[in-house]
């Protein structure tokens, strides 16, 4: 059995992620980051899911790793940081398994949302002698598909939070927010 450390932004992917894990009833404790990201909104619904699905969460705070401006939805090296993290964690709550919501369209546009980058990885948790593996089960899915999933597991949709540039609403603009829209309406 597999015991759970699931990364949670609050973004389509990770929230439907959680509740997909959740059917399946493992051990799971949701690990958020507050990288010091203009899109706070994403925080509080990862929280909210947290609470709804009755999975334990922490959130860490890390120092800011810049990268977001409005030529650049890059933060670079984030996932490397976060994994990093996400690991020493899970060796300290005796967790055997890191999940990811990258998927196949991130994987265009981020560098680290790439299966080789995953595996890589987890080449150098394997060579660090620790016994923690990191999975990204959606990292050959197209958004579409987590949209469908999405839908069809019930999970609102309405209350994910995507978009960079932050704010109250999302802007609707962002290369984010135009590829939920997009996933919304494939999974329809």
């Amino acid at each position: 059995m597999k015991s759970i450390v699931h990364l949670l932004s609050g973004g389509l992917d990770s929230v439907t992620m959680l509740y997909d894990m959740k059917q399946i009833e493992r051990s799971i404790h949701c690990l958020l980051f507050d990288y010091h990201q203009r899109h706070k909104q994403e925080l509080l619904w990862a929280k909210h899911h947290a609470k709804y699905c009755e999975v334990p969460f922490t959130t860490m705070d890390l120092p800011d790793l810049g990268g977001l401006t409005e030529q650049s939805w890059i933060v670079p090296n984030r996932n490397a940081v976060m994994l990093s993290v996400a690991v020493n964690f899970a060796c300290n709550i005796n967790a055997n398994t890191v999940t990811i919501g990258c998927n196949k369209d991130d994987a265009e546009a981020f560098p680290d949302c790439k299966p080789e980058f995953i595996e890589a990885m987890n080449a150098a948790v394997r060579a660090a002698g620790y016994s923690v593996e990191i999975l990204a089960p959606y990292i050959d899915k197209p958004k579409s598909w987590i949209g469908w999933m999405a839908k069809d597991m019930g999970v609102p949709i309405q209350e994910v939070w995507t978009c960079y540039r932050g704010g109250e609403k999302p802007c609707g603009e962002c290369p984010a927010c135009l590829k939920l829209q997009a996933s919304i309406l494939c999974g329809q």
